[in-house]
């Protein structure tokens, strides 16, 4: 399971120096880690922390931006009809493969200057989310040869 209290505290020191309400998700929309919520928040911001998890709908909504892709932050503007603020998603990626995204909501406030002093710490936790999933492969493959019906691979 994910470090959750390293990413706690990398989200609430995101949250201070910004000044910006921050959620941390993994890849699939699970919610990781939250700082206190600073100013409004929408109804998607409420159900991704009530809910632990965004709705596919939103997933979709969001994933329509590229963020999956994206190597940097990515804007998404505010759209009334579905009662979306607008926000900054920051993939976590390590190598080329995106771990987790970082959600900023964003008053206009958040300019690339003030987005580039958190840099390292959104670094920081796409490495921590890259050694959570290499722990769990590597965890997967011991227990297939310990379930192994091949002797010398359950010796091993």
């Amino acid at each position: 399971m994910h470090n959750t209290a390293d990413l706690q505290d990398i989200v609430d020191e995101i949250a201070g120096l910004l000044g910006a309400s921050a959620t941390l998700e993994d890849r699939s929309f699970r919610l990781l880690a939250y700082g206190a919520q600073h100013g409004d928040i929408d109804t998607v911001r409420q159900e991704s922390i009530l809910r632990r998890r965004a709705s596919p709908e939103v997933r979709d909504y969001f994933e329509r931006y590229g963020i999956a892709r994206a190597h940097g932050p990515v804007r998404i503007p505010a759209d009334e009809g579905l009662k979306v603020l607008a926000r900054i998603c920051w993939p976590l990626r390590h190598g080329e493969v995106t771990y987790g995204y970082l959600w900023l909501l964003d008053s206009g406030s958040l300019t690339d200057a003030r987005l580039g002093r958190v840099a390292p710490l959104v670094a920081r936790a796409a490495a921590a989310l890259a050694r959570e999933a290499r722990s769990r492969q590597d965890l997967g493959r011991r227990l297939d040869a310990l379930l192994s019906p091949a002797p010398e691979e359950r010796a091993a």
